[in-house]
C-alpha cells in the first residue's frame, strides 16, 4: 500500500509540473538577448529568504549590471521581513512589498517597469491551483521571459511519501539554486555577509563576550515551540560550564528572556554562584537584521527553535542547536551550515502537532539531548 501511495504522489507530481513547465514554455519561449531589468518573485518571512539568499547572489553575480527587484511578502504586515538583508549586501536594487495575498493591487506598478526577465523561486508548500493563478496573473505584466513556477508537495499521503528511495526532498538552499538555469560558482561564498555601521554598544558588549551561547526561544507556532523550562536548564548548564548567555529574538522572546533572566537570579541566590558568575544578556527586538548576524558570529555557539534566528546563523562561523518540530520534512529547513546539530521528535516524517493530538511532539526532545549537542559544538 505505501508502494501504492509513493507511486500515486510522485505520478501526480509530475503531472503537475509538467502542466506548469509547458505553460511557461508557450507565454514566454525564450529570453532576449539583452537582459538589464529583473525581477525576483520570492515570499516568505526570515527562513525562506535566508535559503533564497545563495540563489539570489548566483543572479546578481551572472547579471551585475543588471537592474534587480526584488517582490516579496512576509505574510501579515506584523510579520518580519529578511529582504533588507538583500539590499544591505548589494544583490538588489529595489524591494517592493505586498501583504495578505494582494500582489494584484500591484499590477500597474510591476507592468510598467517592462521586466526582461524574472526569476520565480516558489514556495516550496506551494500547491498546484495557486502556481496556476499566480503564472496567469504574471503572463498579463509584460516580462519578455519568466521561468521556475512549480510544485514540490502535495498534500497526499505525505508520511508514506516521505519513505520514498532515494528520499524525495532536498534543502531549501539546493532547491532554489537547482531551479534556475545559472551554474554556481563554487569559488563564492554562498553565504559571504558584510556587516558595517554596527553600534558603539554592541561592539562594546561583543568583545567583553566569555565563549558566550546564542539563545533564540521564539517559533512562529506554538507548536514549533520547545518548552521554556528546557531553555532555562540549558541556560544553566552553560552558565555554570562554559559562559555568557545572549538573548536574541523579537519583543515576544524578550519576554521569555526576561523569564528565564528572573530564574537564573534565584536559582545564583538559592545556589550561592555568586561568584565569578558568567553574565547574560537580553538583546531580544533590539537589534537589526545585520546587528543580529553580529551577534551570532562573536558567539561560540547557538541553541534556537526551527526560526529564523537559527538560519541566520549560516551568515556566520557558529554553528547552531536547532530544535524542530515536525511541521516540515527532515533536512527541507534545516540550517544550511548546521544540518548535523538538528534534532527532531521521531513520531512521524510530518506531524501536525496540537494539544488534542499528541500534546505537542517537539517536548519529546529533553533539555539534555540539547545539552548533549552543544557539547559536540565547544
Amino acid at each position: 500500500m505505501t508502494y501504492l501511495k509513493i507511486a500515486f504522489v510522485s505520478i501526480l507530481l509530475k503531472i503537475q509540473n509538467n502542466i506548469l513547465l509547458l505553460l511557461q514554455k508557450i507565454i514566454w519561449r525564450s529570453p532576449p538577448s539583452e537582459i538589464n531589468n529583473i525581477l525576483i518573485y520570492k515570499n516568505g518571512n526570515i527562513g525562506d529568504i535566508i535559503t533564497a539568499y545563495p540563489a539570489i547572489k548566483t543572479i546578481k553575480l551572472e547579471y551585475p549590471n543588471a537592474k534587480i527587484t526584488l517582490l516579496t511578502s512576509p505574510g501579515l504586515k506584523q510579520l518580519t521581513s529578511a529582504a533588507t538583508i538583500f539590499e544591505s549586501q548589494g544583490l538588489v536594487n529595489e524591494i517592493i512589498y505586498y501583504y495578505e495575498g494582494k500582489i494584484f493591487l500591484l499590477f500597474s506598478k510591476i507592468r510598467e517597469n517592462n521586466f526582461d526577465r524574472c526569476f520565480v523561486m516558489s514556495d516550496s508548500r506551494t500547491h498546484f491551483l495557486r502556481e496556476l493563478r499566480n503564472l496567469f496573473f504574471f503572463s498579463f505584466l509584460k516580462i519578455k521571459y519568466l521561468d521556475g513556477f512549480s510544485v514540490n508537495t502535495i498534500k497526499f499521503f505525505q508520511n508514506s511519501f516521505a519513505q520514498k528511495i532515494p528520499y524525495p526532498y532536498e534543502h531549501e538552499v539546493d532547491r532554489n539554486l537547482k531551479r534556475l538555469d545559472i551554474k554556481p560558482d563554487d569559488n563564492i561564498k554562498s553565504f559571504e555577509f558584510y556587516n558595517n555601521n554596527i553600534p558603539k554598544k554592541i561592539l562594546e558588549i561583543s568583545q567583553k563576550l566569555d565563549n558566550a551561547l546564542v539563545i533564540a526561544t521564539g517559533a512562529k507556532l506554538t507548536s514549533k515551540k520547545w518548552n521554556q523550562n528546557n531553555f532555562f536548564e540549558i541556560a544553566k548548564l552553560w552558565i555554570r560550564n562554559k559562559g555568557d548567555i545572549v538573548f536574541i529574538g523579537n519583543k515576544k522572546d524578550g519576554e521569555d528572556a526576561d523569564n528565564i533572566i528572573a530564574k537564573l537570579e534565584e536559582w545564583k541566590i538559592r545556589t550561592n554562584l555568586l561568584f565569578e558568575f558568567h553574565n547574560y544578556y537580553n538583546f531580544c527586538n533590539t537589534t537589526t537584521l545585520n546587528e543580529t548576524i553580529f551577534l551570532i558570529q562573536n558567539s561560540s555557539a547557538m541553541i534556537a527553535n526551527d526560526s529564523g534566528p537559527a538560519h541566520l546563523s549560516s551568515f556566520t562561523d557558529t554553528k547552531v542547536v536547532t530544535i524542530q518540530a515536525s511541521q516540515d520534512f527532515r533536512l527541507k529547513w534545516d540550517p544550511y551550515l548546521s544540518t548535523n546539530f538538528v534534532l527532531r521528535p521521531k513520531r512521524k516524517s510530518i506531524c501536525k502537532c496540537s494539544i488534542d493530538s499528541c500534546g505537542y511532539c517537539i517536548n519529546d526532545i529533553k533539555y539534555n539531548d540539547g545539552w548533549i549537542k552543544l557539547k559536540e559544538l565547544s
